[in-house]
C-alpha cells in the first residue's frame, strides 16, 4: 500500500482530511500526522511515506521548509501542499524545491482524494518503470556472468587460441595478459548442518565476491556447483606467490568469519601445455610461455 503522512496546524483541517476519506479503502496506509514540520520531521523520516500531504504556513518550520528537508534526505517522497495563498512566489518555490502537487485550500474530501489518486498513479508508473529497469540490470548481469563462465570454461579446457583469449577478453572486459598466473580454485562446503547455514552461506558469498572485486591484478569467475576460480596476475616469482598467498588468507579469513570452509582442486589447466595443482593445498606460479600458447 502507498503510505500517505499529513500535516496541518489546524486541527480540524487534519481531523477532517483524516476522517473524511477512507484511506485503506482507496489502497492507502495513514501512517501518521503532525501539527507542525518541526514535529513532523523525524516522524516522516521514520516512516518514509510515499506521499507527504502538508500545509504551507505553519509554525517552527513551515510547509516549505519541511518540503525542502524531506527531500533532502527521501528525493522519491511525492510532496502535496496545502495552501490558503494563491501567490505565485509560494507555488514557485514549491517548483523549485521538487513539490509535485500546489492545492488551495478549501478543498473538499473528493477533489484531495482525485490529486492524490493521481500522485498515486505516478509513484506505480515510476515503480514499475524501476523494476522493469532492475530487471533488464539483472538480465544483462546474468548474461554477463553467463558469458565469463563460458569464456573462462574454454580457457581452462584448453579449447581457445592465446589471441582468441586476449580478443574475446577485451570484448568481456577482462584483461587477461600478464607474465605470470597463480590459479586459485574452490568451492564452498558446510562444516555441519547445512540447512542452519544458508544465510551464512549467502553473506560470505557477497564477502567473497566483494573481496574479489577490489582485490587488484585478480580475475574472478563464477563455475556453478564447483564455486569460483580466481586467478592472480603479475610477474613470476615470490611477488606473484606472495599476492596470491594474501589473497587466500584473506579468503580464508571469511570463511573462518562464517564458520564455513573451502577446498581446493586439483585440476589440470590447459592452453597447449598445461600447469597442474597436483597438492591442493599449494597454490603454484608459472612463467606466460609455458601456460598460454597458440593451441
Amino acid at each position: 500500500m502507498i503510505k500517505v503522512f499529513l500535516v496541518e496546524d489546524e486541527i480540524i483541517i487534519r481531523n477532517g482530511i483524516k476522517n473524511s476519506i477512507n484511506w485503506e479503502m482507496h489502497g492507502y496506509d495513514f501512517v501518521g500526522e503532525a501539527s507542525d514540520g518541526e514535529l513532523a520531521l523525524p516522524m516522516i523520516l521514520e516512516k518514509k511515506p510515499d506521499i507527504l500531504i502538508t500545509d504551507i504556513k505553519m509554525p517552527f518550520m513551515d510547509g516549505l521548509e519541511l518540503s525542502e528537508q524531506v527531500k533532502k534526505v527521501l528525493p522519491a517522497t511525492k510532496i502535496m501542499i496545502l495552501s490558503g495563498y494563491n501567490e505565485f512566489d509560494y507555488a514557485k518555490m514549491a517548483i523549485k524545491i521538487g513539490v509535485t502537487d500546489y492545492l488551495l485550500k478549501p478543498i473538499s474530501s473528493e477533489k484531495l482524494l482525485d490529486a492524490v489518486n493521481k500522485v498515486a498513479e505516478e509513484i506505480r508508473k515510476e515503480q514499475s518503470e524501476k523494476e522493469q529497469m532492475n530487471q533488464y540490470a539483472r538480465e544483462m548481469q546474468e548474461n554477463k556472468e553467463s558469458e565469463k563462465f563460458q569464456f573462462f570454461n574454454q580457457v581452462f579446457a584448453g579449447s581457445m587460441p592465446f589471441g582468441e583469449c586476449l580478443e574475446q577478453g577485451k570484448q568481456l572486459g577482462i584483461e587477461i595478459s600478464a607474465e605470470g598466473y597463480c590459479v586459485i580454485l574452490f568451492k564452498i562446503i558446510m562444516i555441519d548442518h547445512p540447512m542452519d547455514y544458508s544465510e551464512d552461506i549467502v553473506s560470505a558469498t557477497e564477502d567473497i565476491e566483494n573481496l574479489s572485486e577490489q582485490t587488484e591484478k585478480l580475475l574472478w569467475f563464477r563455475r556453478g556447483v564447483e564455486g569460483w576460480g580466481f586467478i592472480a596476475q603479475g610477474a613470476v616469482g615470490e611477488e606473484l606467490t606472495a599476492r596470491a598467498q594474501t589473497f587466500r588468507e584473506d579468503l580464508e579469513k571469511v570463511l573462518e568469519k562464517y564458520k564455513i570452509w573451502n577446498i581446493l582442486e586439483e585440476l589440470e589447466v590447459r592452453w597447449g601445455g598445461s600447469v597442474r595443482l597436483k597438492d591442493p593445498t599449494m597454490m603454484q606460479t608459472e612463467p606466460l610461455q609455458s601456460v598460454f600458447q597458440e593451441v
